[in-house]
């Protein structure tokens, strides 16, 4: 981009322009106070100037901030009417895929100028760099090392400069010979200022990868830095963010080989040689073997068509596998309808941010084109001028729909249909009809979002283009799920999925994803399971980046239920990178939902408590979550619980209830709130009428689990929470939920040895210290200590969960409610 803008520069000069430029070059140097001063003066009205103006700023990402209040002066300028002074060109050189919010912006503020996007070089452009450089043309070997810079203009020029300063390239007879392999000071020197521009935490992940080789999984590479994939989520996100990584397949990648090696270089040998041994020895335990198939596990972005290619010969690390990369995503406009309307009907919620401007443009002229030609094969007699007038107004409002904020989209939603004076089964009017049903849904009304969703189904008719039809029909059908009616969403879908097939690719992933969803809810893992892997394959081989995410967040949950926290921890990151690869992607909650279930397990109940009430702490109150997701609130009251927390267990019943009771005819979130009730007042009735009436059976399963936990904590005996529990457990073996009966195992083996060894004296007190086993007697002498539940539970062998329920006994026989009070018992001696 740089050597683009000092052509510019020098052809501008030549044609009598006047030039400022302000170059913030890779290397370090920035501009500063002269020429943003400089750059002022250029833009004052007391400064015209007779001589065209041409102001050039590259790496504007990188400018101080100084420079960019400048800068946005600058995209706001426009000569006054009837000027004579000469016009102003600006040239501005900006990184895209932007996630500081200030710097988008910013960029928002040039979005009538002209726009060019360039992408990587192809292998064949970056040799015929390097030959124009050298003046001789590469051998097979410098060829494959510059391969290695992976297409980036700089690194490949720095990588030739650097050759040639250290006499490690040899030019004979036109021909360029590399002679030595090692990397260049110059590349070392570039990669180490790329790494001075992340945090801490992204800069030892990016170090440690770099030691590991070309390609990881993130869980190795978690685990050696004592992490879990969720607490290091902001790193890998900051990493892909600054370009450095990429995630095409399976494995996680550096985007330049070359650069990979200079990191790794610049750790010293013992450093390397350690990492490397951990790694091996995380990998020989076992601990990090995930069977994932890489078909399916895909980001679903616009991506190279192959990895990059590292450095020949390297003795650093071992080649890393070929990785197969989705197809690009399609650019021509149609192409652009293809994946952004469906990604709209399916959404329940709004985009955080408005559609890139190049977006915008293709799907404006996608739309047109794919309405004019609908109408013409079903309207063919229409005039042409009103055929126009229509398809420009249907355009302009379906792009409307595409906005930033509910409550904004929302308002133009209702407009269009407010607005509409046609026929109901106009393509803009079955757009709004079905946004307005996601975000009633979403917000928890739900008698609203079933009318919206019908409604839109009944206007389906002739004017709506063949596409619109699928997505319709599936947006009712997983809301017809979430209510608990699988048959009816499971023959829509079907329905849904005969259509989409007629349209062929990208359409048909979509479907089976949907499926997914419903089987997931009605608890048929191994079916989910399958669904959601055939929907991420074919969605790798068609582009359709914006479901992959979906198909992943089920994975996850499908994962957790089986026991599988490591594939549940890699999907977890997947669907993360998924979500910033494409920019399709509308948030959703389960993105969130499943991301939280991870944290659960890898951080244990007290640090997941703090976790909630910061990072997730908008699913605490969120309908859209309780209504999707059956057992939720319960779920999330058992989290609080296990962290003593009771004024975060009333909050989520508080909010279970409220929807409950707005949505009266949806007896689903009514069971769900008395599930949460029951745990956070120990009702064993209540708990034992949510697991008869929950319409999941892995909610109900659940339930029954909490009731014989319940029982188990109240009676000496447990005979009643035993069977509970057992029943439960039967329950989680149908639905093949092995992690959940792999805990109800443990609990009770658990209890079985201080239940059945306890003193018979102590057998006739139901109060006091006396009514204490054993067991429940050291808990309380070292709680009485300070320590924490996780702490306790180390030092009597049982898990925090179970040391949970015997404080909870405790309390209620010494007739206390709080862990100071146990302290004061014992003190007293009482």
């Amino acid at each position: 981009m740089t050597r683009l803008l000092l052509e510019a520069q020098q052809a501008a000069e030549q044609g009598g322009y006047t030039v400022s430029s302000f170059l913030t070059l890779a290397a370090g140097r920035t501009a500063g106070r002269e020429e943003t001063a400089s750059l002022r003066a250029m833009l004052a009205p007391a400064a015209p100037s007779a001589k065209p103006r041409l102001v050039i700023v590259d790496h504007l990402h990188d400018a101080p901030r100084e420079l960019t209040e400048a800068v946005a002066s600058l995209a706001r300028y426009r000569l006054p009417e009837h000027s004579r002074e000469a016009p102003l060109v600006r040239i501005i050189g900006i990184r895209t895929g932007l996630q500081d919010p200030s710097m988008r912006r910013l960029s928002h503020e040039f979005t009538g100028d002209n726009r060019i996007e360039l992408g990587r070089l192809s292998d064949a452009t970056s040799t015929e760099l390097a030959a124009g450089l050298l003046g001789a043309t590469p051998d097979p070997r410098l060829a494959a090392a510059i391969s290695g810079a992976g297409g980036n203009p700089l690194l490949t020029v720095e990588l030739i400069h650097g050759l040639r300063e250290e006499g490690l390239v040899e030019i004979s007879r036109d021909r360029a010979r590399l002679l030595d392999e090692r990397v260049p000071r110059r590349v070392r020197d570039l990669a180490q200022h790329w790494l001075g521009s992340l945090s801490d935490k992204t800069r030892q992940l990016v170090q440690v990868a770099a030691a590991v080789g070309g390609s990881f999984m993130v869980v190795e590479v978690a685990s050696m830095l004592r992490e879990t994939t969720a607490s290091m989520l902001p790193a890998l996100n900051e990493a892909l963010d600054s370009g450095l990584l990429i995630c095409p397949g399976e494995q996680t990648l550096f985007q330049h080989e070359l650069i990979r090696r200079a990191i790794a270089d610049a750790l010293p040998a013992a450093v390397r040689q350690a990492l490397r041994q951990d790694i091996a020895a995380l990998s020989s335990q076992r601990c990090l073997q995930v069977p994932i198939p890489p078909e399916f596990l895909v980001t679903g972005g616009p991506v190279a068509a192959s990895p990059p290619a590292r450095l020949p010969a390297s003795t650093d690390t071992p080649s890393p596998p070929p990785v197969s990369a989705p197809p690009p995503l399609p650019s021509d406009g149609p192409g652009v309808v293809h994946r952004l309307l469906p990604a709209l009907l399916m959404a329940r919620s709004t985009r955080t941010e408005p559609l890139p401007l190049g977006l915008t443009e293709a799907l404006r002229s996608g739309l047109t084109a794919v309405l004019e030609a609908h109408y013409a094969l079903v309207e063919p007699t229409t005039a042409h001028p009103p055929l126009t007038e229509r398809t420009d107004r249907i355009t302009r409002n379906t792009v409307s729909l595409f906005s930033n904020g509910t409550e904004r989209t929302a308002a133009r939603a209702r407009a269009v249909l407010a607005g509409h004076q046609g026929r109901p089964d106009e393509a803009d009017v079955v757009a709004a009809t079905v946004v307005v049903s996601n975000l009633e849904w979403a917000q928890g009304n739900l008698a609203e979002g079933l009318k919206w969703a019908q409604r839109a189904v009944e206007s389906l008719g002739p004017a709506t283009p063949p596409m619109w039809s699928p997505y319709v029909k599936m947006a009712l059908a997983t809301k017809l799920s979430d209510t608990g009616r699988f048959e009816e969403a499971e023959e829509l879908i079907d329905t849904a999925r005969a259509e989409a097939e007629a349209l062929g690719h990208p359409h048909t992933a979509t479907p089976l994803i949907a499926r997914a969803r419903v089987l997931l809810q009605s608890s048929r893992l191994q079916e989910a399971q399958a669904c959601a892997q055939s929907g991420l394959e074919i969605a790798a081989r068609t582009g359709g980046g914006w479901v992959v995410p979906v198909g992943q967040a089920v994975l996850i949950l499908v994962a957790l239920r089986r026991g599988d926290l490591a594939s549940a921890s890699d999907y977890v990151w997947r669907c993360r990178a998924a979500v910033g690869a494409d920019s399709t992607v509308f948030p959703s909650i389960h993105f969130d939902w499943g991301e939280c279930l991870v944290a659960t397990v890898q951080l244990g109940p007290q640090r997941t408590a703090e976790v909630l009430t910061t990072t997730y702490a908008h699913l605490l109150t969120s309908p859209q979550l309780f209504v999707e997701e059956a057992a939720a609130a319960a779920w999330l009251v058992r989290l609080a619980l296990a962290a003593d927390d009771i004024p975060l267990a009333s909050t989520v019943v508080t909010a279970a209830e409220r929807f409950a009771t707005a949505n009266a005819g949806h007896p689903t979130l009514a069971v769900g709130a008395l599930h949460a009730r029951g745990l956070l007042e120990r009702n064993s009735e209540a708990l034992r009428q949510a697991a008869r009436e929950h319409v999941s059976p892995c909610a109900g399963a659940l339930a029954e689990e909490d009731l014989g936990m319940l029982l188990s904590a109240q009676e000496e005996t447990g005979a009643l929470g035993a069977s509970a529990l057992r029943s439960a457990e039967g329950r989680f073996a149908q639905i093949g939920s092995q992690g959940d009966i792999a805990r109800i195992r443990a609990f009770i083996e658990e209890r079985q040895a201080p239940l059945t060894n306890a003193p018979r004296q102590a057998e006739a007190a139901t109060t006091g210290w006396e009514a204490l086993s054993e067991t429940e007697r050291s808990i309380a002498l070292l709680v009485s200590d300070g320590l924490t539940n996780r702490q306790v539970a180390r030092r009597v062998s049982l898990s925090p969960h179970t040391v949970n329920y015997h404080l909870r006994a405790i309390f209620r026989k010494l007739d206390i409610s709080s862990r100071v009070e146990v302290a004061r018992h014992i003190t007293h001696g009482a």
